[in-house]
Formats: structure tokens, C-alpha cells, sequence
């Protein structure tokens, strides 16, 4: 600021001194002080922007428009927030505050200090900003000079250094060093939350093998790509870590109770199912899984239960082995989720069964068919009914690798049937609705050589009501080539008449829980007379299901019901061989005990045995059972009884 002559101070001494020609130069420098400062702003090595005190840029030098990636022209009458990078909280938002003495500023020029910035191409970078207001020389604040230095090397430095001390370099996952603060800080959260924090610690079988094998690149490779595969399938709340060699944890936050932590460890193991690709070999790998549960305790207790769960899932050198912490869960839950494990390898250790029950004609008993239901030959629990294991498919998401088992299964075995003879195959919701289904129906037909006309798929029926629009493109594919569609539990859900428009509905089967009390129950049978006359109606067969005795047979064939299924007609047995077409008295053995074996040559043409129960008039068409009907009971049939 250039002082008048009289308010000069003056230096102790003649005029002629030091401090007089000291005075005399700051006299000259201040007189062409605007070209001076033009020179110092363009040329400083450091990014310099004029803004007025709204925030708005006025010029910027070189060094600004190169660091931002911005001309002159787009920087000039912008505000500076257009700087600033989205991801970070408005500088306003920070309740920034100018100091004793200065001007009322825009709060992004207030700011002093380290923050992030956006280029024009969109690329991030670090500076230290500050400021220095201008004054007039009456001392009215005129314009700011704003000033960035670039430090993002250095920022991504530090960065990097903490990355590495966190890091294991070869998944890229945290390191045991960063679970300790991750821990700590999910205990804390579950604590204030009254949440779980669960662990799911997982060593791959084995694993030393494929590396004696292979070599130890190749054995990295491997742990890479199952890191890439586990950190994908986690949730974002969730962390994975490597702990070491072939050790991995997931801590899985906000967990509120044991379900959702089978449903993490399923989805985690879930990773292993689609073999790896290493050095152009595949390799399946599986692996040992500990789990516990816990909300009030040590980040350290947590991790022993979880080491203890490991240890125990490995003690008998089994592979693929879930084991839980026993102090969180009762020995029920612990056998349930062991059951979940077995029958992930069910298929692959051909374990699984078909059975057959009889479909027949109710007035003389003729064979029609057979309905195929899936077993489990466990190999220490036994022979096991679906109702053991299909929560623990569902639990798995193997529910459609099992139906489609089931399908492929059922066609091979009904083509060595005779042509007369169908079969009916259980087909989930979740299976119907998944894409590819119509083409593994086609499959399954093809690969067998079944006629299409022979198969009737059975749904259930809010299966039919609540229909996607993928399940009635599925349907509609299927049924074109031919195949039948049955509507199983008939009467049972929420409404039987919508769910017979929505689907090409061929046959409807009433359920068991019916037919139980239609003789001692009058609402019952007014109900299942109902369901008759329903489907008769609408041109549909229908099949009683759960008949166990003759009186409901007798009930059953008065009041027009055509076909019939239970164990009045034979028990579910595992596959049938021709012999065993004939269904002979009312009978609690399997229909195999009750049918002979088929001789080479029938002695004699066989005679069909009259109905045990006469017609009457409300049976009129009880022989109407379409092309299920077109043999008789006898057909290349005799034995020696």
C-alpha cells in the first residue's frame, strides 16, 4: 500500500540513510504494482484463481486451468463449487466461519486445508487450498486469490501404505490385522443395535494337495480367484478376510438370528459349486465351514468359537463339513444344519431314489400310471421322505438341481413302461419360474424318448395362481409340445377356480386331507362332491388322492370320481417292472408284493375281472379318462395266483 509523503514513518538518522533508501524502493515497486502483480500470479509454480467474494472466478493462471483440466474462458464467471467432487459433503455443510476481522466470504473459500477436488475429465486429485483476501486501499475487502497445491502423490502414497498394512496381497482382502478393528467395531455396533454378529470361518479342503500337485503359482491363482468369488457374494455390511494360507472369515454384521446366518454360509459356500480354472485344468474344490453366533461378548471369544466350530467340522478328515458352535445352538439346529450339508452332495454321491405310486381307474382298478416321489438313501440316517430334507433343499437353493434329477430320472424310467403308462413329476415354484426350464423339459423328453404325451407335470396350486409371467411362458411352451399339466392340493389353496384360468390346466388331483373324512364327514363330502362336478364341468380328469380304504373308494366311484391314488392301490415302491401293471386287493404291502412276475408267454388270454363296486347313476362317465384308459387290466399280463 502506497503511503502519503507525510505519514511515512521515519528511520532513526539523516534522510540520507538505510532505512530512507529502503523507503524510496518500496516507493517505486508499489508504483507499477499491478504489473508486478500480473507477472508474480501468471508465472506462480503453484495453481492460482482471483475470485470475488461470492465465489466466483474472475482469472485463473496457466497452473490453475492445468491441474483442473479447465480452459480459461470455462473457469472464468464460474463458481468455484464447480470443483468440488460429488462424493464429498458441500463445503456449506461444514459451518464454516471467517475469522475475526475478515470479510463475509462463500464457505468454499473459507475452507483452509486438505480436501479432494474433481477434474473435467472426472478423475480425482488431492490439494491443500488457501486463501488470501485483497483489500482495497481504503482497506474494503476487493477480491480473494485462491491457491491449490497438488498433493495427490502423496495422498496416494499414504493410502497405499495403509492399504498394504491392511491388505493381504494376494486376494486383495483384509488381513488379520485389519479384522481386529472390523471385529471390534461390529461388536460395538451389535451391542447398540441388540443384533448378532456372526462368523463364518472357512478352510478349502485340501488344499495343500493342489499345491504339491500343481505347484504354489498355481495354488495362488487358486486362492485369488476364490477370493474374487467370496468377496462377491458377500454382503456390502459384510467383510471377508484372509487370514492365512488357506483360512478365510466372514464377519456378518446385523444379524438377527441363526436363519441368517445359514443363509450367508449357504450363499458363501454357494462360490464352490462351478469348478476353477487353473493353467487350463479344472479344479472343484470344497470346503470346511465354522460358524457361531454371538452379540454381547469379545471380539477374542468370537473368534475361539469360531476356530472351535472349524476344528470340530475338520476333526474326522471329512470334507465339505458345517459345523456350529454348540453354546449358541441346540443339538436339533446343529443336526439341521449338518442335514443341509449332506445334501449338497446327495447328487454327486448317487443317494437320491425314485419311488412309484399306482394311478389307477377307479372302477376296475386298471393301471394308468405312476406318480414319481423322490427319496433320500442317506448314508447313516437311512431312507429318508422328502418331508426330511425338502426344507433343507429349499434352505440350499438345490430345490431346482433336485427337480430337475427328479425329471430326468422319471422320463428314463417310464420310457422302458409300456406306452400306456404315464408318469407324473412334482414340479416347485421357484423350478417352474426359472429361466431354461421349458428347455430342460425338452432335454429330459429327448434323452429318454418319452412321448411328451406321456408326462404331466404336477404344480401346486398357488403355484398356479401366483404366477410370474416367466412361469406362464414356461408352461405354455411345455404344454404346446404336449406335455400335461396337473393341479396338485386341489381345493386347498386360495382359490381353486382362478388358478384353473390361469394355466392349461389337464387334470386336477383333490387332496388327501378330503378324502380322509369324506364317509364320516357330511361338509366334507358336500365339498369333494363340489370338486367332482367342478372338474367334470370343465373337462378335466380328476384323481382322488390318500384312498386308503374301500369305503372311500366306494363313496368315491358312486359319485362320479374316475381315477384314484393311495395306498388302497399300493404304497409308493421303487421302480415298477411290467409284471407289476396289476393292482390287487385292497392292501397295506408294496404294490410289488402283490403283483407276480411276468411270464414269457401268457398261458391263456386274460380276462378283465369285473368292478367290485356297481355302477351307478351318478357314474355315468366314469369310463372317461381320455387316453390314460386305453388298456385293459390284463394286457400281456398273467402270474401263477
Amino acid at each position: 500500500m502506497s503511503l502519503p509523503a507525510s505519514d511515512r514513518p521515519r528511520s532513526p538518522g539523516t534522510p540520507g540513510g538505510a532505512a530512507g533508501q529502503r523507503l524510496r524502493a518500496i516507493d517505486t515497486l508499489l508504483a507499477d504494482r499491478g504489473q508486478l502483480f500480473q507477472a508474480l500470479f501468471l508465472s506462480a509454480p503453484i495453481a492460482k484463481a482471483l475470485v470475488d467474494l461470492d465465489g466466483h472466478v474472475l482469472v485463473a493462471n496457466p497452473r490453475m486451468c492445468a491441474l483442473t483440466g479447465r480452459t480459461p474462458e470455462s473457469l472464468s464467471g464460474r463458481h468455484v463449487d464447480l470443483l468440488a467432487h460429488p462424493d464429498d459433503p458441500p463445503v456449506g455443510d461444514l459451518g464454516l466461519e471467517p475469522a475475526p476481522g475478515e470479510p463475509a466470504l462463500d464457505p468454499n473459500l473459507l475452507y483452509d486445508g486438505e480436501r479432494r477436488l474433481r477434474r473435467s475429465d472426472g478423475s480425482e486429485l488431492w490439494v491443500v487450498q488457501s486463501h488470501e483476501v485483497v483489500r482495497q486501499n481504503n482497506g474494503t475487502p476487493q477480491f480473494v486469490v485462491l491457491s491449490l497445491v497438488d498433493v495427490t502423490d502423496r495422498r496416494r502414497a499414504e493410502e497405499d501404505a495403509v492399504r498394504r498394512a491392511y491388505t493381504d496381497p494376494l486376494t486383495g482382502l483384509p488381513n488379520r490385522r485389519a479384522l481386529t478393528d472390523r471385529l471390534r467395531h461390529a461388536v460395538a455396533l451389535s451391542r447398540r443395535r441388540g443384533l448378532h454378529v456372526g462368523l463364518v470361518h472357512l478352510n478349502i479342503d485340501r488344499f495343500q494337495a493342489v499345491n504339491d500337485a500343481l505347484g504354489h503359482e498355481a495354488g495362488d491363482l487358486l486362492l485369488s480367484q476364490f477370493a474374487d468369488r467370496l468377496r462377491w457374494s458377500t454382503r456390502v455390511e459384510d467383510t471377508a478376510v484372509r487370514l492365512g494360507a488357506d483360512e478365510f472369515l466372514v464377519v456378518a454384521e446385523d444379524v438377527e438370528d441363526l436363519d441368517g446366518l445359514r443363509a450367508l454360509a449357504d450363499r458363501l459356500l454357494s462360490v464352490l459349486d462351478e469348478p476353477f480354472v487353473v493353467s487350463d485344468r479344472e479344479i472343484t474344490l470344497s470346503a470346511s465351514v465354522g460358524l457361531t453366533l454371538g452379540a454381547d461378548m469379545t471380539p477374542d471369544d468370537l473368534l475361539r468359537q469360531a476356530q472351535s466350530a472349524l476344528t470340530k467340522a475338520k476333526a474326522d478328515g471329512s470334507r465339505a463339513r458345517i459345523e456350529v458352535y454348540e453354546g449358541a445352538l441346540t443339538h436339533s439346529e446343529v443336526d439341521a444344519l449338518q442335514l443341509e450339508t449332506d445334501l449338497r452332495h446327495a447328487l454327486d454321491h448317487d443317494e437320491l431314489r425314485l419311488f412309484y405310486q399306482p394311478i389307477v381307474h377307479l372302477a376296475d382298478e386298471t393301471l394308468l400310471g405312476y406318480e414319481a416321489l423322490i427319496r433320500w438313501q442317506h448314508p447313516t440316517r437311512g431312507l429318508l421322505p422328502p418331508g426330511a430334507f425338502l426344507d433343507a433343499a429349499e434352505n440350499n437353493r438345490l430345490t431346482s438341481k433336485l427337480g430337475a434329477w427328479v425329471l430326468r430320472r422319471a422320463c428314463l424310467d417310464a420310457a422302458t413302461w409300456t406306452e400306456d403308462l404315464r408318469v407324473h413329476v412334482n414340479i416347485s415354484a421357484r423350478h417352474l419360474a426359472e429361466e431354461g426350464f421349458a428347455e430342460l423339459v425338452a432335454a429330459a423328453l429327448e434323452e429318454s424318448g418319452l412321448q411328451p404325451q406321456r408326462l404331466e407335470l404336477e404344480i401346486t396350486e398357488s403355484t398356479a395362481l401366483f404366477a410370474a409371467e416367466a412361469t406362464l411362458h414356461a408352461v405354455g411352451v411345455v404344454t404346446e409340445a404336449g406335455v400335461t399339466l396337473a393341479l396338485d392340493d386341489f381345493g386347498t389353496g386360495y382359490s381353486a377356480i382362478t388358478a384353473l384360468h390361469r394355466l392349461p390346466i389337464h387334470t386336477v388331483k383333490i387332496d388327501r386331507s378330503f378324502v380322509a373324512d369324506v364317509v364320516t364327514e357330511p361338509s366334507t363330502a358336500a365339498l369333494v362332491h363340489g370338486l367332482l362336478q367342478l372338474g367334470r364341468g370343465m373337462g378335466l380328469q380328476v384323481i382322488a388322492e390318500g384312498i386308503e380304504d374301500l369305503d372311500q373308494a366306494d363313496w368315491l366311484l358312486r359319485h362320479g370320481c374316475a381315477m384314484a391314488q393311495g395306498f388302497a392301490f399300493g404304497r409308493p415302491a421303487p421302480l415298477p417292472n411290467p409284471a407289476e401293471v396289476l393292482i390287487g386287493e385292497v392292501t397295506q404291502a408294496p404294490v410289488e408284493d402283490v403283483a407276480g412276475e411276468l411270464l414269457p408267454e401268457p398261458a391263456a388270454p386274460p380276462a378283465v375281472p369285473r368292478p367290485r363296486i356297481p355302477p351307478t347313476p351318478e357314474a355315468h362317465d366314469l369310463q372317461d379318462t381320455g387316453p390314460l384308459a386305453s388298456r385293459t387290466l390284463f394286457d400281456d399280463l398273467a402270474d401263477d395266483d
